[in-house]
């Protein structure tokens, strides 16, 4: 008896055992691992890549990440494009870093202020961050409205400084004096948490760092100094997020190089078409080419006079076209075309502006389009018609029926009605085509006499 007891025992000791270790290591195996976000946001700063930071924020919200790296390489961008991504970076419920990379990567302009904002900051070898002065001033630039625009922009970076314990007298001097430096100095007067210039060295450096959220505190656990490999490993999955293929369409569009190249190419396919109508495709090429064009220009910092100058350019070439050519309104619009480009985003960061090289290759292209395709398109228009009712006046043809006064003839191969003002031709008889309305021509007795007609 004392055996069966001891053996129960036992069985109900290996049973509870067994319970308390199931369910853990269970817990175990279905604990999803922690991930990193890192979110490659590069270019203009803009109303796209504003969506799409947004929306990877709030995916990496949704889905439980540990924390989101923003890999950021901007020259600059939209005042409200950059407010806006703070406003998401401040509310997130997941850390945000600011990672300057890779090695040649800037931080300039509104990348200052979004590197201010956010929770931790690093920065590759290499790389610089500052540059902030406020430049798009738009058609105003009044001394009075200067100072308010650097004086907003001076006041909003401070506070960014202050929030996140930075260094606030340099980041005012960034806006006030356009300050700029690199990455050593950065870290070392605290305006950047510190240099990584790889994805490991961020990763170890974030391990162990504290982050305060609105609702909560979190330290980021990201490296293991004890992995197995000896050299330590990620404790945490990485996910590369990039732009969809729509996204990296309208961030390329905001290009101020592109948008102006829109621009003249949606003219430039209008204008062949109206010359040379055909199936419609140079039509609809140009129409959206100029809605996209379009959409830069109200997303960009636009001067619409720099617009108007384009459009009286193309003008000038078109009145050239139907000249001697080459003349002065090749001149004109040569003149026009540079001035326009030069002003569609003049009072704006260098960045913000159409290139130097694009200026010529706009020339160089206009130049081409004129004096070769449209001249073709025009000569094809103005030569006279070889087919058709106009090709068929003046051609020899048969009369099929009576024609009093009306019946139908053959000429060329086709049969046709025709209408007749004598007082009737026999069947059988030549006819002369002397003028056609719609399809219905008129023709008149053909006699041996007449010379020099086609038949």
């Amino acid at each position: 008896m004392g055996i069966v007891k001891r053996a129960l025992r036992l069985v109900v000791w290996l049973t509870l055992v067994a319970a308390a270790l199931v369910p853990a290591h269970a817990a175990t195996a279905q604990e999803p691992a922690s991930a990193v976000d890192v979110v490659e946001v590069e270019g203009i700063i803009d109303p796209t890549n504003f969506e799409y930071l947004r929306s990877r924020l709030q995916s990496a919200q949704d889905t439980g990440a540990h924390a989101v790296v923003i890999r950021l390489d901007t020259p600059g961008g939209l005042d409200v494009s950059m407010r806006q991504i703070i406003q998401e970076m401040f509310a997130s419920e997941v850390p945000v870093i600011v990672w300057v990379a890779p090695q040649g990567a800037r931080a300039a302009s509104a990348g200052t202020f979004i590197t201010y904002a956010a929770h931790l900051a690093y920065m590759a070898e290499a790389t610089e961050i500052g540059a902030a002065s406020p430049v798009n001033l738009g058609s105003d630039t009044s001394s009075v409205l200067e100072r308010k625009v650097t004086n907003d922009a001076a006041a909003f970076i401070r506070e960014l400084a202050l929030e996140r314990g930075r260094n606030a007298d340099w980041a005012e001097s960034a806006v006030r004096d356009a300050e700029a430096i690199g990455a050593r100095e950065a870290a070392e007067i605290g305006v950047v948490d510190g240099i990584a210039s790889s994805l490991r060295d961020l990763l170890e450096t974030l391990d162990g760092q504290t982050v305060e959220l609105s609702s909560r505190s979190v330290t980021l656990e990201t490296w293991d100094e004890t992995a197995a490999s000896g050299t330590g490993a990620p404790t945490v999955t990485i996910r590369f997020q990039q732009m969809n293929i729509l996204e990296r369409v309208l961030h390329l569009i905001t290009d101020p190089d592109v948008a102006f190249f829109l621009l003249l190419l949606g003219m430039f396919g209008i204008i062949f078409e109206l010359y040379n109508p055909g199936i419609g495709l140079a039509g609809i090429i140009g129409v959206v080419a100029l809605l996209l064009g379009f959409y830069s220009l109200t997303v960009l910092p636009t001067n619409w006079a720099g617009v108007l100058l384009i459009v009286l350019a193309v003008g000038f070439f078109l009145v050239d076209l139907h000249t001697a050519g080459l003349g002065v309104w090749t001149v004109g619009g040569i003149a026009s075309l540079i001035a326009g480009g030069l002003l569609l985003f003049a009072g704006v960061a260098s960045t913000l502006r159409v290139g130097v090289w694009s200026l010529i290759a706009a020339v160089v292209v206009t130049l081409i389009f004129f004096i070769s395709v449209m001249t073709a398109a025009l000569r094809v228009r103005l030569r006279q018609p070889i087919t058709g009712n106009e090709g068929i006046v003046g051609m020899v043809g048969e009369a099929k029926t009576d024609i009093a006064p009306e019946g139908t003839v053959m000429t060329k191969g086709t049969l046709w009605r025709a209408r007749t003002m004598e007082t009737g031709i026999a069947a059988g008889s030549k006819v002369k085509v002397m003028a056609s309305e719609g399809l219905v021509l008129l023709v008149e007795p053909f006699h041996e006499t007449h010379e020099g007609v086609q038949s």
